[in-house]
């Protein structure tokens, strides 16, 4: 990056553009001793990793757990602050409570999450939060009867129906996840 080229991003404007934790995320992605080749694609990936990170801690939201620090990503951040190696810890304890099926082991996993979260500076909000970012509580009303619409339309058998309302949420960059809990929404 250079002034002189005029290919500098300004902090201010990115924070309007991108989730701030993304950007953070992006930021912790690569040693502080390498060059970070700092790009729109970079921050779309550390979107998706969040919106995993975000989506296994929706998943485990009946579970009752408090942040523990996890020696692995403690032991990361010793070694030369080693931000690439706790993210791939954080990924590692995700993947594990995705598995899990114990309810001790998911408590274990969700702690560590959790506090694997709060050591790096990320997954501090909820994760409704973090899905309906950047949106206001009406349109997720309406999003949600819409979504209850479709739940109708399908008991109904009234598939065609189902599929409209469907087809409109994406057209509107809204992805449906079917799942035995539930139909969940998250932007696109």
């Amino acid at each position: 990056m250079s002034k002189s080229l005029g290919n500098i991003e300004r902090v201010h404007d990115l924070v309007q553009q991108h989730p701030p934790e993304a950007l953070r995320y992006a930021l912790l992605s690569a040693h502080y001793r390498q060059p970070l080749d700092w790009s729109e694609a970079l921050i779309e990936q550390s979107v998706r990793t969040l919106d995993r990170l975000y989506g296994t801690l929706r998943d485990l939201a009946d579970v009752d757990a408090m942040a523990t620090i996890p020696s692995s990503v403690e032991a990361a951040l010793d070694d030369d602050l080693n931000t690439p190696l706790a993210l791939a810890e954080v990924a590692r304890i995700a993947s594990d409570a995705r598995r899990a099926e114990s309810a001790g082991k998911k408590a274990r996993l969700k702690a560590e999450l959790l506090g694997a979260g709060l050591a790096l500076g990320l997954l501090q909000q909820a994760p409704a939060d973090w899905f309906s970012r950047g949106t206001d509580a009406g349109d997720d009303a309406r999003i949600q009867a819409l979504i209850d619409e479709r739940i109708a339309a399908k008991q109904a058998r009234d598939f065609a129906r189902a599929d409209a309302i469907r087809d409109q949420l994406a057209a509107e960059n809204i992805v449906l996840e079917d799942t035995p809990q539930g139909v969940r929404w998250k932007r696109g």
